[in-house]
């Protein structure tokens, strides 16, 4: 998963158009999007969308669960199945009620852990061990940098210490780690510089929250060229060592161990697995 793109549930327009886009995931919102007159309404086109015959993945970000709206949230989604539930404000307790919530109502839908709270990054243990539902983690920077009292900049300083330990934990529990959406869609450099970041400190993809965004999100997610050189290389000369049964290479000065072979072989997977920038948006 690369690039996720939120859609305001409230908007038939919106959802409409999004069928037509080469997300990964559509995140068909019921919360931030969404004015508390509409909450109603955005179930009703949500559970239309759902109960369409659909070509990619279609998550459902509903409201967070100390809320009036999230029962409500949750029973559509059990009739209407979408792929994932995307939980805001995440933490251990919150993800085990709506574990249990969805146990009770025989629904095996898996669950995307927004984590938005200083709480849900401190238990980031926890949170990832509260269901074997959990897919994915989603970092939720605005609202942590505002718990925080800090400012959102351009560098991602602010948030760097929290991408780490949201890949960590997401590596280390075989979850997807997405990265917090850029809300200035004009800015395409600095979402190319974001994204590469998220990326260096471990993250497997990307929110977007205008279309303009998936195809750049989903290019910087691409390894580049001298990555791609580079893995062939050590594939290429492991595979000769192996061949003359020499024990140990070294490639350019480094050695290549087991650690280096695995990384050169991801590399070059992901690259098989990803779409050319012709198939994207």
């Amino acid at each position: 998963m690369r690039a996720a793109l939120y859609v305001p549930g409230s908007s038939p327009r919106m959802i409409q158009k999004a069928r037509t886009l080469e997300a990964d995931a559509v995140i068909l919102d019921l919360e931030d999007a969404v004015t508390p007159d509409q909450k109603g309404a955005a179930r009703e086109h949500v559970a239309a969308e759902l109960s369409r015959t659909r070509g990619g993945a279609r998550w459902v970000r509903v409201n967070p669960g100390d809320s009036d709206e999230h029962r409500a949230d949750v029973a559509m989604i059990v009739a209407t199945a979408p792929d994932a539930i995307v939980l805001p404000k995440a933490e251990p307790a919150s993800l085990a009620a709506l574990d249990a919530r969805l146990d009770a109502q025989g629904s095996s839908i898996p669950i995307v852990a927004l984590v938005e709270t200083c709480m849900g990054l401190l238990e980031l243990g926890s949170l990832c061990r509260a269901s074997p539902r959990l897919t994915g983690l989603q970092l939720g920077a605005e609202d942590l940098t505002a718990e925080l009292a800090v400012a959102r900049t351009r560098g991602g300083e602010e948030i760097r210490f929290a991408r780490h330990q949201l890949a960590v934990a997401a590596r280390a529990h075989g979850l997807m780690a997405i990265d917090t959406p850029q809300l200035d869609i004009a800015d395409e450099v600095s979402l190319v510089a974001d994204t590469r970041i998220a990326r260096s400190c471990g993250m497997t993809g990307k929110a977007c929250i205008h279309p303009s965004q998936l195809q750049i999100v989903a290019e910087a997610f691409r390894p580049g060229a001298h990555d791609i050189e580079w893995a062939r290389d050590v594939v290429r000369a492991a595979a000769d060592a192996t061949e003359r049964g020499v024990g140990a290479v070294a490639l350019h000065g480094q050695m290549i161990d087991a650690p280096v072979l695995a990384r050169a072989r991801r590399i070059l997977a992901t690259l098989e697995a990803a779409p050319t920038p012709s198939d994207s948006v």
